[in-house]
């Protein structure tokens, strides 16, 4: 079920290649705390490269001869970059030194104990270092687009990746769930696209409306830097905290819980909720709880520098997790995936 996303600075019309290799794509994942350096769980700080995160583990698990299931992780990673991630090894009994070494596709960097196992979302955000190729020209409305998205944000919609390798997963999800027994993984990556899909839906219906930077009478607001979430009355105040993007407005990820969503804003959600009843029954079915998700995001530290003789475009800077850099380019560029051309190559 593909569909097409309206972006709140217009289309954008400069074409750029991103992943021409891996070197290309760095990212580095910030925990928010240091490990205690003592624990029954062993913190590897890994730089990968031609591995997905779980495929990492796998490697990790057959090389040392160690279960996957005592691995822990907080966020998954492009296997089409460079990339510097926390992973947790869960040793009892185990007394310091114990110590992995790196393997085939993998260095490890540091090795830390701490008392809990890293879980998934525990990262505060991710540090990007981009590099797109083939920019021939940075056009004066790209330029616009690029200043629009550091001092205003972008539109925080859920990036391809969610949606399946083929862009199929809301079908899968409505055809399998419920009728066949699935792993847990497998239900809960299903349940995850159909409440992305739904979350999409809605952020497209506002910023279409008009109402993506404004806030509407009803609305929920998260606080910047944390998932604090609070409905309070349009103010003067409460409109400049959001014009400094201090606090955002949020949407629903679809299922069962008290809202404090209200008045204009609710019923943007529920016309989308109407369209797509086949969908919300889906969730409902498999006891699907409310979340909320901002609808805008700050990216933090963005800077970026233009080489037009070597037609390159260099980003830095970091995003909250949970939220897709590939959405961010989206608004300013016009994306072709090296990674997925190579990968359409190898396939036939």
């Amino acid at each position: 079920m593909q569909t097409v996303l309206t972006y709140p600075y217009g289309e954008p019309e400069t074409r750029a290649v991103l992943k021409s290799s891996a070197a290309d794509f760095e990212v580095e994942e910030v925990l928010g705390f240091e490990p205690v350096g003592e624990g029954e769980h062993l913190f590897l700080w890994v730089e990968k490269s031609g591995l997905g995160t779980m495929e990492l583990i796998t490697r990790m698990a057959k090389d040392h001869g160690l279960p996957e299931r005592d691995f822990g992780y907080s966020g998954q990673k492009d296997k089409h970059a460079l990339t510097r991630q926390w992973l947790s090894l869960h040793l009892p009994g185990k007394e310091a030194p114990f110590e992995l070494p790196s393997g085939e596709g993998y260095r490890v960097l540091r090795q830390l104990r701490h008392h809990k196992k890293l879980r998934p979302g525990t990262h505060k955000f991710n540090r990007f270092s981009l590099c797109l190729r083939e920019v021939h020209e940075l056009s004066e409305k790209t330029q616009q687009q690029l200043d629009r998205v550091q001092k205003q944000g972008f539109a925080n919609y859920f990036g391809h990746q969610r949606f399946g390798r083929k862009q199929d997963n809301v079908e899968q999800a409505l055809a399998q769930l419920g009728t066949r027994k699935l792993s847990r993984t497998r239900k809960s990556m299903l349940l995850s696209s159909l409440r992305s899909y739904l979350f999409n839906r809605i952020l497209n219906s506002r910023i279409e409306l008009g109402h993506w930077e404004t806030p509407l009478a009803g609305d929920v607001f998260m606080l910047r830097g944390s998932h604090s979430i609070f409905a309070d009355e349009l103010d003067d105040a409460l409109l400049e905290r959001h014009r400094q993007q201090d606090v955002s407005v949020c949407a629903s990820l679809y299922g069962s819980g008290r809202s404090l969503m209200s008045g204009d804003a609710a019923q943007i959600e529920q016309r989308v909720f109407a369209e797509n009843a086949e969908i919300t029954d889906c969730l409902q079915r498999n006891d699907s709880r409310l979340q909320m998700r901002p609808l805008r995001v700050a990216a933090e530290a963005f800077s970026y520098d233009y080489d037009s003789a070597a037609a390159l475009l260099r980003l830095e800077l970091s995003l909250p997790t949970g939220c897709y850099v590939t959405t961010m380019l989206a608004h300013f560029l016009v994306l072709d995936d090296a990674s997925q051309a190579r990968k359409s190559i190898v396939a036939h």
